[in-house]
């Protein structure tokens, strides 16, 4: 056996004896903080949330749903401090040939209706998502924070869907325990957020680095 092939087999073996490579950690949540008005504002970037394979999907001449929802927790773990939850109803105009989306959060509930000319464009409405209002400032965490996201692709849970609809028509019960014992719609929703995707669905899970207070309300 000559000297260089026993090298290659060398290598080999020992490749073998490490192991697999461990896996690459996920790139955090891109997200800009900012306060306006006493109300925290977020804008969070998403695109890997949605393939370009998936055009096809929102393009097939059904309604389809997203649903985005953000919480703010503290960055060493407990209940949510801040919830929010949006949902954007697409569909493909097969005769105009363009995206009709209507997008309802608690500062919208009603909807908002878009048009958006191409594929491409909607990929780069929902990929940015702007301004997100995720409540009161003086809610923020004392401490060190972080922003976790949940992005679904057509929830199967029609459920939660109905919980977040519920929510965004009535933000206001979020921050109030409900009556008789019953969770409020803010806790519901956090719970939710946390849990692990339901099997078979599209789901998406992106947390932040960790922010300090300072850096989004200044005293």
């Amino acid at each position: 056996m000559t000297r260089a092939r026993t090298s290659t087999l060398a290598a080999l073996a020992a490749l073998a004896l490490a192991g697999p490579a461990a896996a690459a950690p996920a790139a955090p949540l891109t997200v800009a903080l900012g306060v306006k008005e006493g109300r925290v504002l977020a804008s969070v970037h998403v695109d890997r949330a949605f393939a370009p394979a998936g055009e096809r999907e929102l393009g097939n001449g059904l309604t389809n749903v997203v649903a985005l929802y953000l919480s703010v927790m503290p960055a060493e773990g407990g209940p949510a401090a801040l919830v929010y939850g949006r949902v954007i109803d697409i569909l493909f105009d097969v005769w105009e040939e363009v995206y009709v989306v209507t997008v309802k959060d608690p500062r919208a509930p009603q909807g908002v209706r878009l048009v958006l000319k191409d594929a491409a464009a909607l990929r780069a409405f929902l990929s940015d998502q702007r301004d997100l209002d995720l409540g009161p400032a003086a809610l923020l965490p004392e401490g060190a924070f972080v922003v976790e996201a949940r992005v679904e692709l057509n929830p199967v849970s029609k459920e939660q869907l109905r919980r977040t609809r519920e929510f965004i028509a009535n933000p206001s019960a979020g921050t109030r325990a409900g009556g008789g014992g019953s969770r409020s719609v803010l806790g519901a929703m956090a719970s939710f957020l946390l849990r692990d995707p339901d099997p078979g669905s599209d789901v998406h899970l992106f947390r932040s680095r960790a922010f300090a207070r300072a850096e989004v309300a200044p005293p």
